[in-house]
């Protein structure tokens, strides 16, 4: 049965937050064997009296006065009275755990200049540091839109930390953005700024819509001439699915001096093998041969390679424009299913200048692929030290120099690596037949309820939200997560896990980054159905949790951008093919949200995956997570005998590689977690399988 917590109220969460959360779970959950035996965790209808019991809120009749005069404050607030609402903060409320939402409500309501000073005071109290940065940012958005960059520049405070361009996410790219472009209109600009500037500008990608400020400033500025117009259009223009892109970039070059090269130019840009009949009077005709056969390269390699000594005579491209030429080529031959003479084509041809940091990993990718180990080993020499420093490359630095004979570096590597609780972690630890990794955070035996969250303001400010069914309560969990003291946020996250919000426990562990904290983290959920499920259908219960962890975090109503829903994340239409190979009723889409039967559907198609790939689960979570058809797509056909790392690390898809990863490690530490014993990452078979 699930507790809905209400989203009536004034904050307005994203959706897919707002839809976990009015159906978080407060399922019957198992307590965790005797980790905590000694600690006396209360459930549900007795935990904010145990709080309030401190004296915080006071006699049951004042708390209720004031928790109706709360919700009488908000709705002050949404009606616009904020006179009211100030008179009830300062009176009735005035010592009341939750004045500090009042307090945001005042402000983040009609937003206006008059509340800068009191804005910057509250996110300067340190008094609720979640609710201070939600302040933060829409205030920032606020003076942004009206133009007050001074405000936004104070709000913003200092240059957000980022790592390299091509390692930022759309909100590492938004907040850059606010940042340069306030400092650059209160008269901070920097070179550093316009170089950001350019570099949003080009991305193929796309950017935020925080990010149109900046760019709209670069232009006024003059730095967004037609000359980089011309250059992005060229980028457009060779990439194979910039279609778009390319003709509204074309036809805002068709006012420029530009516009006949670029009109000429997209003449073949549908069928650019039609450039081996132009003429190539002129170093301009030159040019735009050289561009189209960037094109033709990137949509036909292998004819492109072969043709490449040909046109360099006779189109005679620059080295820029060669080089160009090559590396489209090496990104297309560097793919996964592309042969060693193909790979090699790419080290003979490519010239130092064209190794660019996305060409590298693909290469040692290919390298890992084929056995080339020296390649791989000095290749690992050759890249950025923070590239270098991922487990995944730290493993196949201590290979390479095995298989290369550098036993003794190899060695140190991967006792190194085997420390680290990761698939490459746990998967070194039994290749050097070591115990792998668990590295568990418990509460400490002392701990004691309530007494050891008593007196934090967090905590009681969450058990009042939380006995009203209020879905910001997530807020100050998370607030106890990242700035309560340790032992406080894990008998938080044992509160939840003994009241069965899984999903409670799971966001501490993740809000707070405390990832030793395993038994939040891979709780134990719906034991009974799992069991029955993996017993009818021969699977391991671990390796299902695992799935499932991976899949859905445990969140039996959640539904992806995609359509996949529940425990087990499965597809409407996988579910109705299940349910009719089965004999089994099939209840809709809607029905997938309950927890027997997603996870008696997705126990039978895993139970499918496995007899497909025999039983091997790097194969099944594979197709899980890719579908079957892929995983005959990339079997080798070469001959050549790889191993399950070699497989795993080249497996196209990011997000299926990062997939199998996790759902193997997970398996492993679930089977801890319900055993107490510890297995193996792989199987013999799986070990000696030939992938």
């Amino acid at each position: 049965m699930y507790r809905a917590f209400s989203v009536k109220h004034i904050l307005i969460l994203p959706l897919s937050l707002a839809v976990a959360l009015a159906t978080m779970a407060v399922q019957a959950a198992p307590t965790p064997g005797s980790l905590y035996a000694s600690l006396n965790v209360p459930g549900k209808a007795s935990s904010s009296q145990q709080v309030a019991s401190s004296g915080a809120l006071g006699s049951v009749n004042s708390i209720d006065a004031k928790r109706e005069a709360y919700q009488q404050a908000k709705t002050a607030i949404k009606n616009g009275d904020l006179a009211y609402a100030q008179h009830l903060r300062d009176t009735v409320l005035k010592d009341y755990p939750l004045t500090v939402w009042i307090d945001y409500y005042l402000l983040s309501e009609d937003k206006s200049a008059a509340k800068f000073d009191g804005v910057m005071q509250f996110i300067n109290s340190g008094r609720q540091h979640e609710l201070a940065e939600l302040l933060r940012t829409r205030y920032i958005d606020f003076f942004a839109q009206e133009r007050d960059f001074a405000k936004v520049y104070a709000l913003i405070g200092s240059k957000p930390e980022t790592g390299s361009y091509d390692s930022l996410n759309f909100r590492q790219k938004s907040k850059l953005c606010r940042f340069y472009e306030a400092a650059w209109q209160i008269g901070k600009g920097s070179d550093e700024a316009v170089a950001f500037a350019g570099q949003l500008y080009l991305d193929l990608d796309g950017v935020p819509r925080a990010c149109d400020g900046l760019i709209a400033l670069y232009d006024a500025k003059g730095y967004l001439t037609d000359r980089l117009k011309l250059e992005k259009f060229a980028r457009a223009y060779t990439a194979r699915f910039e279609g778009n892109l390319t003709k509204r970039l074309a036809e805002e070059l068709s006012y420029s001096k530009y516009a006949q090269k670029v009109q000429v130019q997209m003449e073949f840009y549908d069928d650019p093998e039609r450039i081996f009949e132009y003429p190539l009077n002129t170093r301009a005709d030159k040019r735009i041969a050289a561009l189209a056969f960037a094109r033709y390269a990137n949509l036909n390699p292998r004819d492109a390679a072969a043709q490449l000594d040909a046109f360099f005579k006779v189109a005679q491209p620059s080295e820029s424009e060669q080089v160009d030429i090559i590396k489209v080529i090496a990104k297309r031959f560097l793919e996964r299913g592309r042969s060693l003479e193909e790979v090699s084509w790419v080290d003979k041809h490519l010239p130092a200048i064209g190794w660019t940091p996305d060409i590298k990993e693909q290469r040692l990718r290919r390298a890992i692929y084929f056995a080339q180990w020296e390649i791989a080993y000095q290749l690992l020499n050759h890249v950025a030290p923070d590239f270098a420093a991922e487990i995944n490359w730290r493993y196949w630095k201590g290979r390479a120099a095995l298989e290369t004979g550098r036993t003794d570096e190899g060695q140190e590597i991967l006792q190194e690596v085997a420390t680290d609780r990761s698939f490459f972690g746990f998967l070194a630890a039994q290749q050097l037949g070591i115990q792998p990794s668990y590295r568990q955070l418990r509460l400490s035996a002392g701990a004691k309820w309530p007494a050891d969250v008593n007196g934090d303001p967090a905590v009681t400010r969450f058990f009042e939200l939380y006995a009203m069914d209020d879905a910001n309560a997530i807020y100050e969990w998370r607030e106890i997560a990242k700035y309560s003291k340790e032992q406080t946020a894990l008998l938080m996250a044992e509160w939840a896990l003994r009241n069965g919000n899984t999903r409670l426990a799971i966001d501490s562990v993740v809000s707070s980054k405390r990832w030793d904290a395993l038994s939040y983290r891979f709780p134990i959920v719906y034991p009974e159905i799992y069991k029955l499920n993996a017993a009818a259908q021969n699977v391991s219960l671990s390796f299902m949790y695992g799935v499932s962890r991976q899949e859905s975090m445990l969140n039996p109503v959640i539904r992806s951008p995609v359509g996949a829903v529940g425990l087990m994340q499965l597809m409407p239409a996988t579910a109705k093919m299940v349910s009719r190979q089965n004999k089994w009723d099939y209840g809709g889409v809607q029905s997938l949200t309950d927890p027997a039967v997603n996870v008696r559907l997705g126990a039978a198609y895993l139970r499918d995956m496995l007899d497909k790939f025999g039983n091997n689960r790097i194969l099944a979570a594979a197709a899980y997570n890719a579908g079957p058809g892929r995983i005959y797509r990339w079997e080798s056909k070469d001959g050549f005998k790889r191993d399950v790392a070699m497989y795993v690390e080249n497996i196209p898809f990011s997000e299926t590689r990062k997939y199998v990863q996790n759902v193997l490690l997970y398996d492993a530490i679930y089977h801890k977690i319900l055993t107490g014993q510890e297995q193996h990452l792989l199987t013999d078979a799986e070990l000696s399988f030939n992938y």
